[in-house]
């Protein structure tokens, strides 16, 4: 499908109209769906987790946050002291 093709035709429908998808859709039972639907949501936390540790070990940590100035009922976080006492809401 070209680039046009695909912003005027839904993705459903383009995902319906694969011809191998939707035969093996219509032939797999509804227990077997629902019995693969349950084991992909088991799976899931466990894949997060390995995920999570994964990126734990391989990652760089995050630097620490910069501080923000606020004064008076200003909603502002500001990023620096003189910003803060610019400012015209406060």
């Amino acid at each position: 499908m070209g680039f046009f093709t695909r912003r005027l035709i839904p993705r459903k429908v383009r995902r319906l109209a694969h011809p191998v998808r939707a035969v093996k859709r219509a032939v797999t039972p509804k227990p077997v769906k629902k019995a693969l639907r349950a084991v992909s949501t088991v799976r899931s936390p466990i894949r997060a987790a390995g995920y999570a540790a994964e990126r734990a070990v391989f990652s760089k940590p995050k630097p620490a946050p910069k501080p923000t100035y606020r004064h008076g009922h200003c909603p502002t976080a500001h990023r620096s002291y003189d910003a803060m006492r610019k400012c015209r809401k406060g």
